[in-house]
């Protein structure tokens, strides 16, 4: 239905003969009832146009019957809500394009004579916008706005509790890993301690052990004891050794050896254990021997870990078997029981540090929770692999894996064991090795009864000094102090022919003590031993920096000390027999070139100018020089086969035999300070080491006298 206005307006439009006639949409001609839908009537007749988004290009042919006006007749539009203003047209075309959605009215009129608005006819237009932009669109809009600002917060806020709960986790993982390197600091603190009364208590031990008089029964058990206290030594390398694992530090020395035989010797040492606890334990072997490249001491801590595990988890009449095995790339060790097995839960955890097993037998405590942690760690830097079956209430089974051959070794690794010397010095010394009391000790070459050679030890440890003292008294002359600065000051007065020191003391460390006196022209020949706790091969090249002739570690065997003391008292005899048929001459075959030869004059020359000089020393001789230290004594080494001190030694008794001989002027005294020597019996010690005889009795041969020395 029309309203009025819109009758009104048609009336009028054909009372004036204005109206639209034709509509163009998109260029195409729009007829009342065709497919597009635009009019169901005749445009004239229509008062509304309803079009689409796409429908918005527009085209309008008016028409007028009004034949009255001049040929001057205009007219004038407007689109509402898009023109601003009326815009006069001459023509009888109305043309829109793009417009937007949205409701207009476009108007027409007839402009008079006078140019004065007259006949109007208009047309409402509305386009309507595409759906998304309708308002169910922006309905669905802000609905999606809402549903992801809910979602962004939701995101966020599990953002941010996942970053909490990851910062929980980090600090929870830095706390534990704080507490297990306190834990392993505080275990190694304390193996450091146990060291000294375990050394203590070995040294007692082998000392009863010694004993022709003991009966076989006192005897074996003295044995026992004795090796478990090497067990527990053993037991404490083996926390030491995980150190040094979570440090990188751990490192191989791998040979080749029959790993049958070698895993037996650890099977055995539980057999009596076994028979106790009436458990079958049983060694299996296809093969009598298997050749494997691997560390005997370290693989034998693998071995002995599965080992204890096993029986610390088998209950008595149970069963443990030991096998070894070769596959096609492997060889394999096996330790299988019939224990309480390994819950599902703690499988996974097994081989973690510090990780223990709450279900453990009451029989048994549950150790440190290192132990397999430590053989994992071995058993891969052999390049292999460590792998348990286990059912809860039935059973484990521990497979090593190790792969055959060396190729995957380096050549640092791999080592060729002199059997002799590994007998010596392995951690196993047998007892039945240990020389008896009543039997005569083995003393220093060269040596005759009442003319002992001469040791000061410096131990800080009251009962570890008794006891070294009484275990170097029948052979040595022995002198002890409790620091460095009194056994520094014990070897400028003594003259030791060796010095045996502890590593920690207070006061004076050992090894600064021993820097002291290997830079010390009056006191560098002296041999020099350090005993410390410390067992790390960092620990013992630190020590032999500092000029030690030797480094042994806490605890040690009684005869195996013994012996490196006498070895180097031996080749110290050696070595002044070899300086006493030395010629004047120093410079030897090797020095061939020309370059040589002034270095070696260049040398002479720098320690005659300081004979005198008491602050003289061979890191003033390596300045003057212009090389270092160690350059230096390679050097001297390589051309003269003398180290710095003992060349230096060397020219001056050699200096001293010239005045001795050409100078009756001088007195022994003199002599010796003129040479540096800080005392007179000093120098006529070197002296008689060098030459056999001592200052007074070159005079007495020569026809001069002196006084005599004051000793």
């Amino acid at each position: 239905m029309l309203s009025f206005r819109e009758e009104r307006l048609i009336d009028v439009n054909r009372n004036y003969g204005l109206y639209f006639d034709k509509l163009y949409i998109n260029n195409q001609l729009i007829f009342p009832g065709d497919d597009s839908g635009v009019l169901k009537e005749i445009l004239p007749r229509t008062s509304q146009l309803k079009l689409n988004y796409k429908q918005n290009n527009l085209t309008f042919e008016f028409c007028s019957s009004n034949y009255s006006l001049d040929s001057n007749y205009l007219y004038e539009y407007k689109l509402e809500n898009f023109d601003t203003n009326w815009i006069p047209l001459s023509t009888s075309t109305l043309v829109y394009t793009n417009l937007s959605s949205g409701k207009y009215v476009l108007r027409l009129r007839e402009l008079g004579g006078t140019r004065e608005p007259d006949h109007e006819i208009s047309l409402h237009i509305q386009i309507s916008p595409p759906f998304y932009f309708s308002s169910y669109a922006y309905a669905i809009y802000v609905l999606l706005a809402g549903a992801l600002f809910a979602f962004a917060v939701r995101f966020k806020t599990k953002q941010a509790e996942l970053r909490t709960s990851l910062e929980y986790e980090r600090k929870e993982k830095l706390r534990i890993e704080e507490l297990n390197q306190i834990k392993l600091s505080f275990f190694t603190n304390i193996s450091h301690e146990f060291r000294t009364p375990l050394t203590l208590i070995i040294g007692q031990i082998e000392y009863l052990l010694q004993l022709n008089r003991l009966e076989p029964a006192v005897y074996n058990r003295l044995l026992r004891i004795y090796r478990n206290s090497w067990h527990m030594r053993d037991l404490i390398s083996e926390l030491l050794d995980f150190r040094k694992q979570e440090q990188g530090f751990l490192k191989l020395q791998v040979e080749s050896k029959d790993l049958v035989a070698y895993t037996k010797e650890v099977y055995m040492s539980f057999y009596e254990y076994a028979m106790n606890r009436h458990i079958n334990y049983r060694f299996e072997h296809l093969e009598d021997k298997v050749m494997a490249w691997f560390d005997p001491i370290q693989m034998k801590k693998v071995i002995f870990n599965l080992l204890s595990n096993a029986f610390k988890y088998t209950p008595e009449d149970g069963t443990i078997v030991v096998s070894v095995r070769r596959t096609l790339h492997e060889i394999q060790i096996l330790v299988k029981d019939t224990g309480a097995g390994i819950s599902p839960e703690s499988l996974d955890k097994i081989f973690d540090r510090f990780y223990q097993s709450g279900k453990t037998s009451s029989q048994f405590t549950s150790g440190t929770g290192i132990g397999l942690s430590l053989a994992k760690g071995i058993v891969e830097l052999h390049k292999g692999h460590i792998q348990v079956e286990s059912q809860w209430g039935e059973g484990s089974l521990f497979t090593v894996s190790l792969p055959a051959g060396y190729a995957h070794f380096t050549d640092n690794e791999i080592q060729e064991v002199d059997k002799a010397a590994e007998m010596i010095l392995s951690d196993d010394l047998p007892p039945d090795l240990l020389v008896p009391v009543e039997e005569k000790q083995p003393q220093p070459e060269g040596e005759e009864k009442g003319n002992k050679p001469t040791i000061l030890i410096v131990e800080d440890n009251t009962d570890l000094l008794e006891m070294l003292a009484d275990v170097f008294h029948p052979i040595y002359h022995v002198y002890t102090a409790t620091d460095g600065v009194e056994g520094l000051s014990l070897v400028q007065q003594l003259q030791p022919d060796i010095v045996l020191g502890d590593v920690m003391m207070p006061n004076m460390s050992g090894k600064e003590m021993c820097y002291r006196i290997k830079n010390s022209v009056e006191l560098s020949h002296i041999p020099v031993v350090l005993i410390t706790a410390q067992t790390s091969v960092e620990y013992a090249i630190e020590g032999y920096m500092y000029g030690a002739d030797d480094y042994i570690t806490k605890p040690f065997h009684v005869k195996l000390l013994i012996a490196r003391c006498n070895n180097l008292i031996k080749g110290r005899k050696i070595l002044m027999e070899r300086f006493s048929r030395k010629q004047e001459q120093i410079v030897t075959a090797n020095a061939v070139t020309e370059q040589d030869k002034i270095f070696i004059e260049r040398t002479m020359e720098i320690i005659r100018r300081n004979f005198d000089n008491p602050a003289f020393d061979m890191n003033m001789l390596a300045s003057e020089l212009n090389m270092g230290r160690s350059k230096l004594y390679i050097r001297l080494k390589e051309v003269t086969g003398f180290t710095p001190n003992e060349f230096t030694l060397k020219l001056k008794l050699d200096e001293a035999m010239d005045l001795l001989l050409h100078h009756p002027e001088y007195n022994i005294t003199d002599i010796a300070y003129r040479l540096g020597f800080s005392s007179a019996r000093y120098f006529s010690k070197c002296f008689k080491d060098l030459y056999g005889k001592s200052p007074q009795e070159i005079r007495r041969t020569n026809g001069k006298t002196d006084k005599p020395v004051v000793e």
